[in-house]
């Protein structure tokens, strides 16, 4: 997965360098996601137990998306999966959703977690269209607006 994987629209992932946490950093911020870069460092360019990852989506060398998560051995957590607010609905979160999964796939994990606002009806879409099913609620988990966020959880197939 570090290495790219074209697409028709010249989209490609690759692993987070350094020179890209102002443009992650600003997508973060607009999206309002819990995550922090800090949490990356320092960068693991390949999964590590217990470590987290992330990539970047890139279209025309621009950073349009991002995923990190955490290899947590047989399960994965997604920490946050976001995409700069002009660049929505074309795609781009789901090109980072299919390769993180087959990236799983490979590396064996049997299961996938994430959290996601109980009001991002978008996001929650994807994640089912995707076999996400939610398992629980945790109240006053996201700040700015205080929100609960449904816990998901996916079992990984061959």
């Amino acid at each position: 997965m570090p290495h790219g994987q074209p697409s028709g629209d010249c989209r490609t992932i690759r692993s987070l360098a350094p020179g890209d946490f102002a443009e992650v950093d600003a997508i973060l911020q607009e999206s309002n996601l819990a995550f922090a870069l800090s949490a990356l460092l320092p960068l693991q360019s390949e999964p590590a137990l217990g470590r987290a990852v992330a990539y970047v989506c890139e279209r025309q060398g621009r950073i349009v998306g991002f995923l990190a998560w955490r290899d947590l051995g047989d399960e994965a957590e997604i920490l946050d999966l976001a995409v700069a607010r002009q660049f929505r609905r074309q795609g781009n979160a789901r090109f980072l959703l299919e390769n993180f999964l087959r990236l799983v796939r490979e590396r064996g994990i049997r299961e996938i977690f994430l959290e996601v606002r109980e009001s991002n009806a978008p996001a929650i879409a994807l994640y089912r269209s995707f076999g996400f099913a939610a398992t629980g609620r945790r109240p006053n988990y996201y700040r700015n607006p205080d929100e609960a966020a449904l816990l998901l959880h996916l079992k990984v197939s061959g």
